[in-house]
């Protein structure tokens, strides 16, 4: 009897380890097709940086001829494109040479377009009017579908799933004579201000390596803030183009939902639409700001996406001399800006008023529920799902472990974190965040939750109306570019950009000043009564000489009225260094 007992014991034994020994040889198994995906791509890519190094060895372009090209501003780069000076095989070739040294430093570029110096050769022998980006090289977030090329987030389970056409925005830019020369970095997922990925590894910041360059359009930020760029594309769900061009002292734009065609790009959230990711312009200087939104404003895209309402770039807006009333804040009510972000607020404040604006403290309602409840509770409504199930069997990068693992854990744990976190820390928005983490459970609950945002967003406008104020500016992120790795640590810091998103209020950011050594001593008074605030002292201990932007927003569909703002934000700015 009890050798039978034994035997059993053996044999239930025996068979667990073989079920085990199984499940373990499949995950191994999984992985090294993950693993064999990721080098044919990258084997892939490595062929196409290869080929263009070829190309440019007969260019003969010299060191001096490729600095002088890429310091033209992009008005001066346009104009001698337009009139001849210039030709678009000379310009794009100083472009490749100098992002692909860029990129040597930076990683930002996931691959050259072999297509590019064909577009440019065709563009030379072209008779007629030229397209308003004629010859024009420009930079393209990975997101956008090109034919032919994989769009992958940086998500195994998207290589070798090449896209059948361009997207919509590419086919505009290429109809007004642009020159899609590379695709950029992206955070895996598109869903943190980190950009990090598998397949492309880590994209660094251009003014201190060891910080990020932000995300999820981060290559973008750190090619244009190395000026081996001078306009780009991107899209934002929640800080995805403005975050990163604070970071790495650019210029972006996010704009109203369906003011442009989000045709062709890839998004993990689009499934629910209650906050939606857009798309926007990213460029080097702001004049290259406004050509790269209003030369998109056409027929053709329009006719390609008839979703899109027919708003052509109103010149009325844009141009009008009316002064306006500002709104300004500094602090979201649980993550204040450090000095150097609170100071470049201030600093464009007298700016504008130095422009005849009157400029006005707001104080814009209950910021936080707005980013706990409704934004995070928006994004997080399927608990991540629908992003994490791409991610199954996929090698998952470090930047993103922290966001993804609330995914992974029951309801009723983060339920008990949320309760016992506060306690310990004393920190109750946290709590909330962890709550919101926890998915909404039905269709009814998600109804109810739709009907609080939209009532948040009738509060928000009285508060706005209340003020009378036509524009507001913030910050973008409550701090300068944190330490790479690091943002998941500080992501509330991201909720005065955040908000936006959930508005559908577009929004464009302009570097203003930089980090000071006066700036890192003033964080002494900075508060660090919650671990997020200690660890935002912290990461801004070291930034000094990293760019800080400014976050510009006016009322949907008034991405015009943003420009104007933008342009009158710096031109004030120069009058006052003057």
């Amino acid at each position: 009897m009890e050798n039978i007992k034994r035997q059993q014991v053996l044999g239930f034994t025996g068979g667990v380890l073989f079920v085990i020994l199984i499940n373990n040889f499949w995950r191994w198994k999984k992985k090294q097709n993950v693993l064999k995906k990721i080098k044919s791509k990258s084997v892939e890519c490595k062929r196409a940086f290869d080929y263009v190094v070829e190309q440019l060895k007969k260019g003969n372009l010299s060191e001096d001829e490729v600095s002088q090209i890429v310091q033209l501003s992009f008005n001066d780069l346009h104009q001698q494109l337009q009139d001849g000076t210039l030709k678009a095989v000379t310009v794009l070739q100083a472009y490749q040479a100098f992002a692909l040294k860029a990129n040597e430093r930076l990683n930002a570029i996931t691959e050259p377009l072999v297509t590019a110096m064909d577009i440019a050769e065709k563009l030379d022998k072209q008779t007629g009017k030229k397209g308003l980006l004629h010859g024009i090289p420009v930079s393209v977030k990975e997101s956008f579908d090109i034919k032919s090329l994989d769009t992958t987030a940086g998500i195994s389970h998207f290589i070798g799933k090449p896209r059948p056409d361009d997207a919509a925005l590419i086919k505009v830019l290429k109809d007004e004579g642009a020159i899609p020369f590379v695709r950029t970095n992206i955070p895996q997922t598109m869903m943190i201000y980190e950009c990090s990925n598998p397949i492309y590894k880590e994209t660094l910041n251009p003014y201190d390596l060891t910080k990020t360059p932000g995300g999820s359009t981060g290559g973008e930020s750190a090619l244009l803030g190395a000026k081996a760029s001078i306009i780009g594309y991107g899209s934002d769900i929640g800080g995805s183009i403005r975050v990163p061009s604070h970071f790495c002292g650019c210029y972006g734009l996010k704009t109203t939902l369906e003011r442009l065609s989000r045709k062709g790009t890839l998004s993990l959230s689009k499934g629910q639409m209650q906050v939606s990711g857009t798309v926007g312009p990213m460029a080097r200087d702001l004049d290259g700001l406004i050509m790269a939104f209003k030369v998109l404003l056409t027929d053709l895209h329009f006719e390609l996406d008839p979703s899109i309402p027919p708003i052509k770039f109103r010149d009325e807006i844009y141009n009008s001399k009316q002064s306006l009333k500002i709104g300004y804040y500094v602090t979201d009510g649980y993550t204040p800006a450090v000095p150097s972000c609170r100071r470049a607020v201030m600093l464009t404040k007298k700016a504008l008023e130095a422009m005849g604006h009157t400029v006005v403290e707001f104080k814009p309602p209950r910021m936080v529920y707005a980013y706990t409840k409704l934004y995070l509770g928006t994004v997080m409504g399927d608990k991540g799902k629908n992003y994490t199930s791409k991610l199954k069997g996929d090698i998952i990068d470090p930047t993103i472990w922290k966001l993804m693992l609330p995914s992974k854990l029951p309801n009723f744990i983060l339920r008990m974190m949320s309760w016992l976190y506060p306690i310990l820390t004393k920190d109750k928005v946290f709590g909330d965040i962890l709550k919101a983490r926890m998915g909404i459970n039905s269709v009814h609950d998600w109804f109810n939750h739709a009907l609080k945002i939209q009532a948040y967003k009738e509060e928000f406008l009285s508060a706005w109306r209340r003020e009378d104020l036509d524009a507001v500016i913030c910050p973008p992120f409550a701090m300068a570019a944190p330490p790479l790795g690091k943002v998941a640590d500080v992501i509330s810091a991201g909720n005065y950009s955040m908000i936006y998103n959930l508005l559908n209020y577009p929004g464009g950011v302009l570097p203003v000043t930089k980090v000071t050594a006066d700036d890192v001593n003033d964080l002494d008074n900075y508060p660090t009564n919650t671990r997020t605030l200690k660890l935002v002292k912290q990461f801004s201990m070291k930034s000094e000489g990293l760019p800080v932007g400014v976050q510009c927003v006016c009322l949907p569909f008034n991405e015009e009225l943003v420009l104007r703002l933008m342009r009158e934000a710096e031109n004030g700015l120069n009058k006052l260094q003057d």
